[in-house]
């Protein structure tokens, strides 16, 4: 599936240069998102205590995905960007990608659990739990997102975060954390923009630009969509999952999973493993 994205954005990208871009093309093309935020601007700097940077090898980190701290031992991300969990890696406290100091915190993930019926490709139960080997110390620039309540829907603004690149076809990442302002659409509204025969599942909770071009869908892969809230932490309401691509021309709505139709099972695991180690 990979070759066949890239080979996609290559035909894109020459057609967009040529000023061809086909409308049917972008239709047909749902794809995970692609690691970048674009058209965000960059983050204050620790304003997203609780992201994390995950990389298939705690030895050799190279940023592949988003996380989000959920408390002092559990990371939640998107079940496309679990091969093998453990191993992994996770930097907490990171503003600019490369700069791992005396605030970053770095974790070796020695479990995690992909939602069972997760079935590999673009869809629902896009969802993963990962645990760290060693707690996170929380203080200013490492601290947890809080979980919504069971099945809640929110409404309302919402903010993106991930290490993006500044432009749809720009293919080098920022190396500072990228946020954006985005809107919640609920599931009608949001089946109803999107074209026939998407994967869209209640269990998803959708994003709208607030201007064409500036587009939540390719946030990293498995980070966070949070609302924020001025005198508590922020909640973790969405895990970047999936939109259609180029999702900054394209124009249709951002797919996260939502994370209250997923409580249950976060707890459910949580248990096990406590019950297992």
């Amino acid at each position: 599936m990979k070759v066949f994205v890239v080979t996609i954005l290559a035909l894109l990208v020459a057609s967009s240069q040529a000023g061809k871009l086909s409308d049917a093309l972008v239709k047909v093309v749902p794809s995970f998102a692609t690691g970048f935020v674009i058209n965000g601007t960059d983050a204050d700097p620790h304003s997203a205590p609780y992201i994390v940077s995950l990389g298939a090898n705690a030895e050799k980190h190279s940023h592949s995905c988003g996380g989000t701290i959920i408390n002092k031992e559990w990371i939640l991300t998107a079940a496309h960007c679990i091969s093998n969990p453990v191993g992994m890696g996770a930097i907490a406290g990171l503003h600019k990608r490369s700069e791992v100091d005396e605030r970053t915190q770095q974790r070796v993930i020695d479990f995690g659990r992909v939602h069972e019926k997760f079935g590999g490709g673009v869809g629902p139960y896009d969802i993963a739990l990962l645990h760290v080997s060693k707690p996170f110390e929380f203080n200013e620039w490492v601290k947890p997102a809080v979980l919504p309540s069971r099945d809640q829907i929110h409404e309302g603004e919402t903010h993106l975060y991930g290490w993006g690149q500044p432009k749809a076809f720009q293919f080098s990442p920022a190396s500072t954390l990228q946020t954006l302002s985005t809107d919640i659409i609920n599931y009608d509204a949001c089946l109803e923009k999107m074209p026939e025969n998407s994967k869209l599942e209640p269990s998803n909770i959708c994003s709208d630009s607030l201007q064409q071009s500036k587009s939540a869908c390719n946030g990293d892969s498995g980070g966070p969509l949070v609302v924020e809230h001025k005198d508590s932490d922020s909640e973790l309401i969405g895990i970047v999952s999936w939109g259609f691509i180029p999702c900054g021309m394209a124009n249709f709505p951002s797919v996260y999973t939502r994370v209250s139709a997923y409580i249950d099972w976060v707890f459910q695991v949580q248990s096990a493993y406590y019950t297992l180690f």
